[in-house]
């Protein structure tokens, strides 16, 4: 599936960075995303500290200035993908925000989670942006 400008701007607009292209997305993740990089989408998505790594891990790397690791920045730019589609419905921050970081009821007899703790991994930003998209499209 090919990301969309508007997607990609969106993307951007969290990470405080430019990207143009996938191949900028991937770059950014195989050479792992700076601390400022991090700090912009930690405070625009309010990450809970231990989402991306031990939070003794990201207090290391930012205190270092060193950059993530793949897997690291990998989930950041998952987290930031997984918003940017939440905004792109919501047409609001805000809303999208508070959508993002509310425990719902995703997972059949399960607690609730919110959108943000589920996509911390892959098969679970699946299931959120599966989520967007019956949604937008007027199926839940």
């Amino acid at each position: 599936m090919e990301m969309s400008s508007s997607m990609l701007s969106r993307m951007s607009h969290v990470l405080g960075i430019k990207l143009s292209s996938e191949l900028d997305t991937l770059r950014l993740v195989t050479e792992g995303i700076a601390p400022k990089t991090y700090r912009h989408a930690a405070q625009a998505l309010k990450l809970k500290a231990n989402i991306v790594a031990p939070e003794s891990t990201v207090r290391r790397r930012l205190g270092n200035n060193t950059r993530f690791s793949t897997e690291e920045s990998e989930r950041v730019v998952r987290l930031a993908r997984v918003y940017a589609e939440a905004l792109g419905l919501f047409g609001d921050e805000g809303a999208a925000l508070d959508w993002f970081t509310t425990p719902a009821e995703f997972l059949k007899n399960l607690p609730p989670v919110s959108p943000m703790e589920l996509s911390a991994t892959d098969v679970g930003a699946r299931l959120v942006e599966s989520h967007i998209q019956r949604t937008a499209h007027g199926f839940l």
